[in-house]
């Protein structure tokens, strides 16, 4: 047995100074500073080289603290934070790219450029036609005689079940003393549903779009048909009538329409866009059959109300369009779309070439010419009608669901979802 006594072994700090007594979980042993390790060996014993003295840290970490690995819970939730965009921010086009890691896609928050251009374009087009015809219409002479030649005996050229059907729709009954026509009621159950499905989606601005559309439309058809002159040029039985252009019922069947079929969800806007265009046909038959209106009455009213629809739809942001992840391509809206607007390009053309036909005998009011004319009013009331809906539900479904600025067909990623 060694004689020689044991000597302390003191472990000093680093940095010379004392370390204080550091907290510890239940359970885990406190070393004192003056404590020597344990295990450590006498000073008479010989150090292993790779003995070092423990060093714990001066901010009172335990050192296992500070190089433990990150849960894989940390992990996946500063991942997800770090890519994760609320997609009420993205609809709303409030998103950064300090907050995604990279600029967000504008086509979540508007419609494509192409798309905008596309309805100021056609809208003009729409609002220019709707002048032309108005101008040829009541500022020529060929244009009052074809004017008062189909509207004379109109009713009676009408097969039964249309004339039936347009006579229900122009018949009026008194409402306070106010008399009330069956398609002005219809018009307002349209508003009112257009209303309540735009509010259930959640499609703000698009009701903001379609009140400020439908209020300016029917304004203004009003407000030029009380305004435009209308010159005596021809002895007929409408002279004494004056200016009846654009037609106000037609004008009014023809906005509720068109506001219903842009709020209600994809699926519905080619069946809406076809019973609506069917609608404002029938009234616009219902009003010349009833002695209300001329044929370019209503002519005149759907490039009015479809031009400036199609400027609306050019406005058309955020909660205005589907939302995203829900965007694909539609069928039907293809379907319907190009049917009505080939079909009214071809019935306008049509309508068009019995107009030149009928020309010889305008100012003779000739019996012959009566038929054509009555044919031809019809035919381009319903060409007219089926352009401007075809091209206005082309356009919601272009500015409502456009593609990724990627590209890709069908509907665009949709941000990650917070776990």
């Amino acid at each position: 047995m060694s004689d020689k006594k044991r000597t302390k072994l003191y472990l000093e700090p680093l940095d010379g100074d004392a370390v204080p007594k550091q907290p510890t979980d239940a359970g885990s042993p406190v070393v004192p500073a003056d404590a020597a390790p344990v295990g450590a060996p006498s000073s008479g014993a010989a150090m292993p080289p790779s003995f070092e003295p423990l060093r714990v840290p001066a901010d009172g970490m335990r050192a296992t603290d500070m190089h433990a690995p990150a849960g894989l819970d940390a992990v996946s939730d500063d991942a997800d934070g770090a890519g994760d965009t609320d997609i009420a921010d993205i609809a709303d086009g409030k998103a950064s790219a300090s907050k995604t890691g990279s600029s967000v896609d504008p086509l979540l928050a508007r419609p494509h450029t192409g798309s905008i251009m596309l309805c100021i374009v056609f809208g003009i087009v729409a609002l220019a036609a709707a002048f032309i015809v108005w101008w040829v219409a009541v500022q020529s002479m060929g244009g009052q005689e074809y004017d008062n030649l189909a509207y004379d005996g109109f009713s009676g050229a009408l097969p039964g079940w249309m004339a039936a059907l347009a006579g229900i729709l122009a018949k009026s009954f008194s409402l306070g003393g106010l008399s009330v026509s069956v398609a002005a009621v219809i018009d307002v159950v349209l508003g009112v549903v257009a209303v309540a499905v735009g509010t259930a989606r959640k499609r703000w601005r698009a009701l903001v779009q379609m009140a400020v559309f439908a209020v300016v439309a029917f304004a203004l058809a009003e407000l030029l048909k009380h305004m435009l002159p209308r010159p005596i040029l021809n002895l007929s039985s409408l002279n004494d009538a004056g200016n009846t252009s654009p037609s106000g019922h037609a004008a009014m069947a023809a906005v509720a329409a068109i506001a219903l079929l842009c709020v209600v969800p994809r699926a519905l806007r080619a069946l809406v866009a076809v019973l609506g265009a069917l609608y404002t046909a029938f009234v616009g038959l219902s009003v010349i059959a009833g002695g209300w209106h001329r044929p370019t009455d209503i002519v005149v009213a759907m490039f009015l109300v479809g031009g400036l629809a199609l400027l609306a739809l050019a406005f058309t942001r955020t909660s205005g369009m589907d939302e995203p992840g829900t965007r694909v391509s539609s069928a039907s809206v293809q379907i319907a779309g190009t049917v009505m607007i080939v079909g009214g390009l071809m019935a306008g053309a049509y309508g068009l070439y019995l107009v030149w036909q009928l020309a010889p005998g305008l100012q003779y009011s000739a019996k012959w010419a009566s038929g054509a004319a009555h044919i031809s009013g019809a035919v381009l009331v319903f060409a007219v009608v089926s352009l401007m809906f075809g091209l206005t539900l082309a356009m919601r479904h272009i500015t409502a669901a456009p593609l990724s600025k990627a590209g890709l067909v069908g509907a665009p990623p949709a941000p990650p979802k917070r776990r």
